[in-house]
C-alpha cells in the first residue's frame, strides 16, 4: 500500500513538473509556428544555442552540459534509474567523435509512428516525412546552431542529420505538442499547410517585437496518454514506459 501510494505521488508530481515545462513548450511551439518572426528581430541568448556552440569543440565537457541543458529542456523529466543524462550524452560524444551516424529525418518519423503504433495513440499523433521536415526548419530559425541550418524548402532532401541531442529534443516535443495541443491535432499535411498559412500571413504583416503566448486560440488540453506517458517516465513505471524507451532507443539513445 505505501509502495503504491509513493508510486501515485511520484506520477502526480512528475505529471506536474511536466505541465510545468509547458512554458518552455508553448513558448517553443509558438515561435515554431510563426517561424521565430517575432523574436528574429532581436533574439536573446539562448543557453542551448550558447551550449551548442561551445560543444563543436568536441570538448567531452562541453558535450556534457549541451546534452545536460537538452535534458532540462525536454518537455517531461525522467527517473534517475532511467539514467537518461548519461545515455545522451554517450550518444552525443559518440555522434560528435565521429563514430555513429547523425539521425534523419525519416528515422524520426518511423520512431514516433512506432510509438503511436505501440500505444494506440489518437492517429494524429502519427506523422510523416513533411511535418517533422517543416518542424525541423522553424527550429532551425529559433535554434540555427543546435538544430543545424535548415533546409531552404520542403522539396529539398534533408541530408543534415540531426545530433542525438537534437533529434531528442525535436520528437519529444513534438509528441507533447501532439497530445496537448488542438493546433497540432490534425493530419501531418493538413498541419503543414496552415502552418505554411500562417507564416504567410504573419510575414505580410508589419514587423513586431510582441511576443504571442499561444499557438492558437484552442485551451491546451493534457491527454490522458500524455498525463500517462508523462507519470511512467518519471516513475520508471506504467505500460506507456517501455515504449517510450524503445522508440529512445531505436534512435540510438
Amino acid at each position: 500500500m505505501l509502495v503504491a501510494a509513493t508510486n501515485t505521488a511520484e506520477g502526480l508530481r512528475g505529471s506536474r513538473q511536466y505541465l510545468n515545462r509547458g512554458a518552455i513548450v508553448v513558448l517553443f511551439a509558438i515561435l515554431l509556428t510563426h517561424g521565430g518572426i517575432t523574436m528574429a528581430q532581436q533574439r536573446p541568448t539562448n543557453p542551448l544555442e550558447t551550449a551548442a556552440e561551445s560543444a563543436l569543440s568536441g570538448d567531452p565537457t562541453a558535450i556534457r552540459v549541451l546534452t545536460d541543458t537538452v535534458i532540462s529542456q525536454l518537455p517531461c523529466t525522467f527517473h534517475p534509474l532511467l539514467n537518461m543524462n548519461d545515455r545522451l550524452f554517450q550518444a552525443e560524444l559518440q555522434y560528435r567523435q565521429h563514430s555513429r551516424a547523425g539521425i534523419s529525418i525519416g528515422q524520426l518519423v518511423l520512431a514516433l509512428n512506432q510509438l503511436a503504433d505501440d500505444l494506440h495513440l489518437p492517429v494524429y499523433v502519427r506523422t510523416n516525412p513533411g511535418q517533422v521536415q517543416t518542424y525541423r526548419m522553424m527550429g532551425g530559425k529559433v535554434y540555427p546552431g543546435f538544430l543545424g541550418p535548415p533546409p531552404h524548402g520542403l522539396d529539398e532532401p534533408s541530408g543534415l542529420s540531426l545530433s542525438p541531442s537534437a533529434a531528442t529534443f525535436l520528437v519529444l516535443h513534438l509528441l507533447q505538442l501532439k497530445l496537448i495541443d488542438p493546433a497540432y491535432q490534425t493530419d501531418p499535411d493538413t498541419w503543414v499547410r496552415e502552418v505554411a498559412a500562417k507564416r504567410a500571413q504573419m510575414a505580410s504583416r508589419a514587423p513586431s517585437r510582441s511576443i504571442i503566448f499561444r499557438v492558437g486560440s484552442s485551451p491546451l488540453v493534457p491527454s490522458p496518454q500524455y498525463q500517462a506517458i508523462a507519470g511512467g517516465l518519471a516513475t520508471n513505471s506504467g505500460s506507456t514506459l517501455g515504449p517510450v524507451l524503445f522508440m529512445l532507443s531505436t534512435l540510438g539513445i
